[in-house]
């Protein structure tokens, strides 16, 4: 019997358009966002959703609330789903913050270099990877399981179930109102990734 985990990210934000960092800054969602939840509900057409899990900032609980609606169920919030706590970097521009010296030492060595003011990548990961954890031990074997969260803790769950170094979290491309799929198994195989970054275009899913 498996689990399937569907790792759902949000849809975009006035935020992102304007190319600055959210973190845990509490934006909602535009309209352009808004139409993303929905594509992804339909998207997840024929799916048996358990449970839908969200982040709970609003841009999350939104798209959540969408897809919740589409099928019946109501949405929970798990504060370890919350975007990463970006101290001083939030508000500023991608630009600035990728020319940022303390950004390249966060980016060379994750797991011990803190964010300014927020958290280092072991931090995150602990909790985005107990979040999974609690919500496959809430569900009966066999269901499926929305968790709306993030990009940066896709990647890092996603990273995380791969094997792969968790510095190697940023390489992963999770665009808005994507889904990426992993499926646990009850007796003894590894967890698998069956899909990553699925959206209802090829260039949403590449970008720009």
């Amino acid at each position: 019997m498996h689990t399937r985990v569907f790792l759902i990210r949000h849809g975009i934000t006035d935020w992102h358009l304007s190319g600055r960092v959210l973190g845990q800054r509490d934006i909602p969602l535009r309209d352009e966002g808004l139409a993303q939840a929905e594509a992804v509900a339909s998207l997840l057409d024929g799916v048996p959703l358990a449970d839908i899990i969200a982040s709970p900032l609003s841009r999350a609980t939104q798209t959540a609330d969408v897809i919740g609606r589409r099928f019946s169920l109501d949405v929970a919030r798990d504060p370890r789903l919350i975007d990463f706590r970006l101290g001083k970097w939030t508000g500023m521009t991608y630009d600035e913050v990728s020319e940022n010296p303390e950004y390249q030492r966060f980016l060379a060595d994750p797991l011990s270099e803190r964010i300014p003011d927020g958290e280092t990548l072991a931090e995150i990961r602990t909790r985005a990877i107990s979040a999974v954890e609690q919500a496959l031990e809430d569900s009966p074997s066999g269901d499926a399981i929305a968790l709306v969260t993030h990009a940066g803790i896709i990647r890092v769950i996603l990273a995380h179930y791969l094997g792969s170094h968790p510095a190697n979290y940023h390489r992963i491309r999770v665009s808005p109102g994507s889904i990426s799929v992993l499926s646990f198994s009850d007796g003894y195989e590894l967890p698998r990734i069956l899909a990553t970054n699925i959206t209802a275009t090829v260039t949403d899913a590449i970008g720009s």
